[in-house]
């Protein structure tokens, strides 16, 4: 399978390539400059890519002020519609089977529990960008490319993302929760979401929103308590929540709020967890 990976440089797209190449995948990465640089040339491309996946997007941890807003937007939007219009350009028989775009379970609202056919999607900035981005999708269908959009939640893996991040504390006995750590921790193991992402890829019947979470639903105090046990170490200090809104103003809500999210799409395709909870996942990574 010939497969394009826009993003492929970045902490998800590095791990998920190299996941595909050992499966025997052609694996061609798009660069941020063929992504800006033309429909024309982006067009060449990914002609003849069996697969499409585009990952870019700029950091969202970071102070949402307007400059950041529009950096965030654009670089989902954007590169979304670049890809279509490439897609567009090239004849039928050089257009991609399927196309996975990413997106982010921060389209949800913070109450309650969700699945992918949930009612309550936040108005937020995050669930804004989020509606655009998913948004951008919608004429690849036109074009009669099968379209999947995992909206991926919180990704454990230990070359980066927040365990990465918070390993080397956690390490020294220098880790805690954050905030009052009651807020929902909705992750997912790296391999488990380079797996789901191959079954989009190949089960023909996937498409449309998948919510990319383990079924465990847990807190962020729990997900402390496991990691902490896992290192046998203490956990003894947590980040108060107003030391995060000094450092990332209203940004600091993607580390003290959260939903409860379901994978329930993937459950009834047949998708198997190989790390279908908090212990599983942090006993095989640490």
């Amino acid at each position: 399978m010939k497969i394009a990976i826009s993003g492929s440089t970045g902490f998800i797209g590095r791990q998920l390539s190299e996941y595909l190449s050992r499966s025997g995948n052609e694996l061609i990465a798009i660069s941020r400059k063929e992504l800006i640089g033309g429909v024309n040339q982006l067009a060449k491309v990914v002609n003849s890519a069996d697969v499409i996946i585009n990952l870019a997007g700029s950091s969202v941890l970071c102070r949402w002020n307007d400059r950041n807003k529009q950096l965030i937007l654009s670089s989902r939007v954007e590169t979304t519609r670049s890809l279509v219009d490439a897609v567009r350009q090239n004849e039928p028989g050089s257009r991609p089977r399927v196309f996975i775009n990413a997106s982010a379970i921060g389209i949800y609202g913070n109450s309650g529990t969700h699945d992918e056919n949930s009612p309550v999607l936040d108005s937020g900035f995050l669930a804004t960008v989020c509606k655009a981005w998913e948004g951008e999708t919608r004429p690849m269908k036109e074009l009669n490319v099968r379209v999947c959009i995992p909206r991926i939640g919180i990704v454990l893996g230990t070359t980066g993302g927040s365990l990465g991040k918070m390993l080397p504390l956690f390490k020294i006995g220098l880790g805690g929760k954050i905030g009052s750590g009651k807020q929902p921790f909705p992750f997912i193991h790296m391999l488990d979401l380079c797996r789901a992402i191959e079954h989009l890829i190949f089960d023909e019947t996937s498409s449309g929103v998948y919510n990319m979470v383990s079924p465990d639903s847990i807190t962020n105090a729990l997900f402390t308590k496991v990691l902490s046990e896992c290192l046998h170490r203490p956990a003894l200090f947590a980040v108060p929540e107003f030391v995060l809104k000094l450092a990332y103003g209203d940004a600091a809500q993607l580390l003290t709020k959260g939903a409860v999210v379901k994978p329930v799409r993937l459950q009834e395709e047949g998708f198997q967890f190989k790390f279908p909870d908090i212990l599983s996942a942090l006993g095989d990574l640490v």
